[in-house]
């Protein structure tokens, strides 16, 4: 009998992942869930009459994190980063940052090295785009959630590349000490500022060369081989062969060809893929994997749990609406191929026990099949969401949407677009030099203050001591820096909604400006706070810089509650007045355009709409219709003879006859039009 070959164990691997990605695909799950299947089958574990060469394959799944990588790279444009940034720029940065933060604390919850527990948070961090492409296709939604998820996608995969870089310098060191981290990523920089400035010197004129020649194999052979030259590059000199891989990407993009590039490898990079998803499913010990079942189980929570929360906070943030954020929260609820890669990264490296690559698949089976289902529960899940948020929160954002939307347009103008884009790179500029300043004081803590006790000669706590206050010295004016330019966004953010006060109004667009600023106080604090501290998480140990964060939201929640609350006292007295006008008015059968000054901004429009006899919203509550969270439009009161109801709790039954003074946004108010008016429509329809 023969013993297995090269050959032998790739028409296993192949083979058999064909059969599970067609019974993946029948079954309406993603085909990566079917080639790791075909890595338990063809893996030493499980005692079936197939068995592939785990060295042998796993030679060749390098080859699929090398093409991924290197098809990524070739994919990078920043005019698409800068298009999606408004929409899911802040969503990304809150959402990568919380889940690495949750998921280093839960694993030194479970007693993790330092090490292990950086690759966890890092590994649940990315979503993976083949699960929700596939979920997308099965379940579609609504043009905004999709493009607000697939921007929040392609920032990840931005976020992933700097993870691989930051966790191949962890692995190289093998270790998260202040010191030695910070060598280690400045010896990273080097390589790869010097492996892009001279590669940007020779390959796309080299590709732009051979292109010339007019022969797709040929460009597809000398594209594929430099990957591969850069990949060994990187690993000579100690890094990830992924991120060797990614910058000949880059290089090849720059060339103008990485259309055609991207072409003819796209069925090489998805082979080889495939083989990297089998040789995953190879490394699971069944009996390991059980064993590891609840730290599994919870790092699952932690994922569901943690993008739910993340992504539904830093949405409505952003502008995007309740529903929207909600919605992208529950599609982006998953881990994928990155998870792999960056597990891989550490277990080959031998920082990271073998267990967590178990704990990944079956984080990753677990979100791939709850991801539908939740995605399916969406509406009903926006709507437990609004009906437990308190009264004036729910006011509050329906109108916040309405005023981010006015600011855009009143900061339109070149001028006033300078003076964001000045504070937002500030802010930017003295966050990272403010991590590096705590970084570094970690990092020279003792060092440094012997070094300063020997030469100032006074004691080592007298040497610690003075590198504190040095560090302070230093971070003063950063931080001095940070609160002058996010109080300058904030103010900018005001002053759109100021500049439209008039009359009667003035009052209440005062207040709403004052508390449009304390939510862009508090988006810059959650921008800025939130990454840091998982950054600085694992240098300092404990968690110090969540709990000051903590307080600071708390104070800025605090006044935002305070203002919310004045707001609504003005919403009152609008809505009381707006009802008197609706009582004066006899029912019509078409919408009623009111005009009312003394409203706060963000209900840009306001119309009374009379329900029919026959209308399908007869009998329901307002809560039941879940118009607010479903348009952002509100209901300020019902006009229902002899009585009024001002400002609706959402458990009034509608009746008849009922006038009710629609309010939001223009485009709200037209889809809560749409969606009353289409029902009635619907219900009193001729048979026959």
């Amino acid at each position: 009998m023969h013993e297995p070959t090269f050959l032998v164990d790739l028409a296993l691997v192949l083979g058999v992942g064909a059969v599970t990605s067609v019974v993946a695909r029948l079954l309406h799950q993603p085909s990566i869930l079917g080639y790791l299947a075909a890595g338990l089958i063809v893996g030493p574990y499980i005692p079936l009459p197939f068995f592939a060469d785990p060295e042998r394959i796993q030679s060749m799944a390098e080859f699929g994190v090398v093409l991924v990588m290197f098809a990524l790279g070739l994919e990078f444009r920043v005019a698409k980063l800068v298009r999606v940034l408004p929409v899911a720029g802040l969503t990304a940065l809150l959402q990568m940052s919380a889940l690495i933060w949750a998921g280093f604390s839960l694993g030194r919850l479970l007693g993790w090295s330092v090490v292990e527990s950086s690759f966890l948070g890092a590994s649940i961090a990315i979503s993976s785009t083949m699960v929700v492409s596939r979920v997308f296709d099965q379940r579609p939604v609504g043009r905004d959630v999709r493009e607000m998820v697939l921007g929040v996608l392609i920032l990840q995969d931005v976020g992933a590349i700097a993870l691989i870089a930051l966790m191949t310098a962890v692995a190289t060191g093998g270790t998260m000490n202040p010191k030695d981290l910070v060598t280690t990523l400045g010896w990273l920089f080097v390589a790869l500022a010097g492996m892009l400035g001279f590669g940007m010197l020779i390959v796309p004129r080299a590709i732009r060369a051979v292109a010339g020649l007019k022969s797709g194999e040929i460009l597809t052979v000398f594209s594929i081989g430099l990957c591969f030259v850069l990949a060994v590059l990187a690993e000579q000199l100690g890094y990830s062969v992924a991120l060797g891989s990614f910058l000949a990407g880059i290089l090849v993009a720059e060339s103008g060809h990485s259309p055609a590039v991207e072409k003819s490898v796209q069925s090489v990079r998805d082979m080889f893929a495939a083989i990297f998803f089998v040789s995953i499913g190879m490394t699971v010990d069944p009996r390991q994997a059980a064993e590891s079942l609840p730290a599994a189980l919870l790092v699952f929570l932690v994922v569901v749990v943690g993008q739910f929360a993340a992504v539904s906070v830093a949405g409505v943030l952003s502008g995007n609406g309740l529903r929207r954020s909600v919605t992208a929260a529950l599609a982006l609820g998953q881990i994928g191929e990155f998870a792999f890669i960056l597990g891989a990264i550490g277990v080959s490296a031998g920082v990271v026990d073998v267990a967590l690559q178990p704990i990944l698949v079956t984080v990753a089976i677990g979100t791939a099949f709850t991801t539908p289902l939740l995605l399916g529960a969406a509406p009903r899940l926006v709507h437990a969401v609004d009906r437990l948020l308190p009264h004036r929160a729910q006011w509050l954002l329906g109108m916040y949407e309405s005023w981010l939307s006015r600011m855009r347009r009143a900061l339109d103008n070149p001028r006033s677009s300078r003076k964001v884009t000045r504070a937002l790179r500030a802010i930017v500029f003295d966050t990272v030099a403010l991590d590096i300043v705590f970084a570094l004081t970690a990092a020279l803590y003792e060092p440094g203050g012997d070094w300063l006790a020997s030469r100032l000669s006074i004691s080592a706590a007298g040497g610690h001591i003075a590198v504190i206050v040095v560090a302070v010295v230093v971070a003063a004016p950063l931080v001095a820096g940070l609160v002058r330019n996010a109080n300058a966004l904030s103010k900018l953010a005001g002053e759109s909604l100021l500049s439209s006060a008039k009359g009667d109004a003035a009052v209440a667009t005062r207040i709403a400006s004052h508390t449009l600023r304390a939510l862009i106080l508090l988006s810059v604090l959650l921008g800025v706070g939130v990454p840091s501290v998982a950054v600085l998480r694992p240098i300092y140990g404990g968690p110090y810089f969540a709990l000051g964060l903590c307080l600071l939201v708390a104070a800025v929640g605090a006044y935002l509650w305070r203002n919310a609350g004045a707001m609504a006292s003005e919403l009152r007295s609008g809505a009381e007045h707006l009802a008197e006008l609706l009582s004066r008015q006899s029912a019509h059968d078409e919408p009623i355009t009111l005009e009312e000054p003394t409203l706060p901004p963000g209900l840009d429009a306001i119309v009374g709409l009379t329900l029919h006899e026959r209308s399908s919203a007869i009998g329901l509550t307002l809560s039941e219709l879940d118009l607010r969270a479903r348009t952002g439009a509100t209901v300020l009161a019902i006009q229902r003879s002899p009585a009024q109801v001002i400002l609706p709790t959402g458990r009034e039954r509608l009746e008849a006859g009922d006038v009710l003074a629609i309010s939001g946004s223009r485009k709200g108010v037209v889809e809560a039009q749409r969606i009353l008016l289409a029902a009635a429509a619907e219900v009193s329809r001729p048979t026959g």
